[in-house]
């Protein structure tokens, strides 16, 4: 469990030991303060390329409003809901939520999704069919079930979702899915292999899911293996998935 804050500070000095120009922030909270105080951390962090907030996404109302609000901010690329703490594990798919996603469309921002397999990663097939011009980026590969019966399925479900050309995937948070602390590169390489297949090596971005990942390893450890893992599977493609896609889908200048 981690309990305590993380800001800018604590992560400018990882990101020079590793050699990283630039991070995109994401919401952690479901929260108008909380995504405001994002905005203000990163006012004189320029290392910080892109913000994908909050909103509320269930009133279009309110959501436009806010919208409007939010736009006004340089960094501002996308809107994440924290769906994987919904009761509901179709609340995307819900009428009060679909005029909101209209709106994400309409403004071009992405649309993050924190989806855990098998709950959420079902739905981003029909959630693509209905917003085409909408990006969909699937955080963390959704979670796959690494070392259990259950990766197949897996593999099904994320080859569906990358069916539809408007879907990317994060290759990031692999390691608080292993069960041992001595994890290294080889553990992560089966699940990078089969997002490679899926996504090609246009529509996947490296993440840490700092601090998160913490969890299981600390950030140098996460960025290694997780770099290692990519440039096993990836070869020459590798440098599009550590930075160029996001680069480019997040709008991001790399200094």
């Amino acid at each position: 469990m981690i309990d305590r804050s993380f800001e800018p500070r604590d992560l400018e000095p990882l990101l020079a030991e590793c050699g990283i120009a630039a991070t995109v922030l994401v919401q952690s909270a479901a929260s108008d303060v909380d995504t405001d105080y994002m905005f203000e951390l990163v006012e004189d962090a320029e290392w910080v390329g892109a913000v994908t907030a909050w909103c509320p996404l269930d009133d279009v109302g309110v959501a436009r409003s806010r919208l409007d609000e939010l736009g006004k901010r340089p960094k501002l690329r996308g809107i994440r809901h924290l769906i994987h703490q919904e009761p509901d594990a179709h609340w995307l798919l819900r009428d009060e939520v679909q005029p909101a996603l209209g709106l994400l469309e309409e403004r071009g921002l992405l649309l993050e999704l924190p989806a855990v397999f098998p709950d959420h990663l079902g739905d981003v097939p029909e959630l693509a069919r209905r917003y085409p011009g909408l990006t969909l980026v699937v955080d963390h590969l959704a979670k796959p079930p690494i070392g259990t019966a259950a990766i197949g399925p897996w593999q099904a479900m994320l080859e569906r979702a990358a069916g539809c050309p408007n879907v990317v995937a994060k290759v990031s948070g692999l390691n608080t899915m292993v069960q041992r602390s001595d994890w290294d590169a080889s553990d992560l390489e089966p699940v990078v292999s089969a997002a490679f297949v899926a996504f090609g090596p246009g529509r996947l971005l490296f993440g840490s899911d700092w601090p998160v990942a913490l969890l299981n390893g600390s950030y140098q450890h996460v960025v290694r293996e997780t770099v290692a893992a990519i440039r096993s599977v990836a070869g020459d493609d590798a440098d599009a998935i550590l930075g160029g896609n996001a680069a480019r889908l997040y709008a991001v200048e790399l200094r």
